[in-house]
């Protein structure tokens, strides 16, 4: 039987996480981030997470960037069950990059909305955090139990 360390031996290639930065900025804004926000992406996780990653956080990430379909919900049900986990943190730090570049910063800015629509959006927008959160709280072990 081949024992797994606790963690994985080698840090994610510049490649690994050039392709998380695609997925988490499709995921945030709806679109592609540019060649120098994937670049500041790979050097923040390099001077931010530098630690090689337990099993579990690297079949995750690596599921996310297989299945983009997915990471709403992995991210909802990670928000509560893995909140300081290595999803929840990469993507924070994806959403900090994005929000910081006049490319996207609108993306992030309030807008102005009658109480009407504002209720009818807060009210659609917690049925599908609740939604993806369900979804997300059970697939968030089944994947990470493919590290086992």
């Amino acid at each position: 039987m081949c024992s797994r360390s606790l963690v994985d031996a080698a840090p994610p290639s510049d490649d690994t996480l050039a392709a998380e930065a695609r997925v988490f900025a499709r995921y945030l804004v709806g679109r592609d981030a540019s060649d120098a926000q994937v670049a500041r992406y790979v050097l923040a996780c390099r001077a931010h997470f530098n630690e090689a990653l337990a099993p579990p956080d690297a079949a995750v990430l690596a599921w996310a960037r297989r299945h983009p379909w997915s990471i709403g919900p992995l991210d909802a049900g990670a928000g509560i069950l893995r909140p300081g986990g290595a999803l929840r943190n990469r993507i924070l730090l994806m959403a900090a990059l994005l929000e910081t570049t006049p490319e996207f910063a609108d993306q992030f800015l309030p807008r102005h909305v009658g109480p009407i629509a504002l209720a009818a959006k807060v009210a659609g927008a917690g049925l599908v955090a609740v939604g993806n959160a369900a979804v997300g709280a059970l697939l968030l072990p089944l994947v990470e139990r493919r590290s086992a």
